[in-house]
């Protein structure tokens, strides 16, 4: 007649930490990295001390300025490298960067994982 199968499946958090997708895992600080790395060219620049500030924590990536918000949200791309002067320096560097290199970063990270996009 039928024959019976029996399957072990490892827990969810097991499968998540050999993949390093727990939570603030590996794949999370490689995420981090990877973004902080796509921003840089975002990144208003004058002198370069806001671009050299970035903190890149497990689960952000902070700019430690005392006029990185203002920065970011007023920013009018004026600068040597900015977006009015055929650079990509200028406000939400974080928004702009993710639309241009999303894709990349998904399939950087995935690879990380040992997956690829789906």
């Amino acid at each position: 007649m039928g024959s019976r199968v029996k399957l072990k499946i490892d827990s969810t958090q097991k499968i998540l930490l050999k993949r390093s997708l727990n939570k603030n895992g590996e794949a999370q600080r490689f995420f981090s990295t990877e973004m902080q790395r796509i921003m840089n060219p975002y990144v208003p620049v004058r002198s370069g001390s806001l671009r050299r500030s970035a903190i890149v924590h497990d689960d952000s990536v902070e700019y430690n300025s005392p006029y990185a918000r203002r920065q970011y949200y007023e920013n009018q791309g004026n600068g040597i490298e900015g977006m009015n002067n055929g650079g990509r320096g200028g406000h939400t560097w974080d928004k702009r960067a993710w639309a241009d290199n999303g894709d990349a970063v998904v399939d950087s990270v995935a690879a990380f994982v040992g997956g690829k996009r789906a």
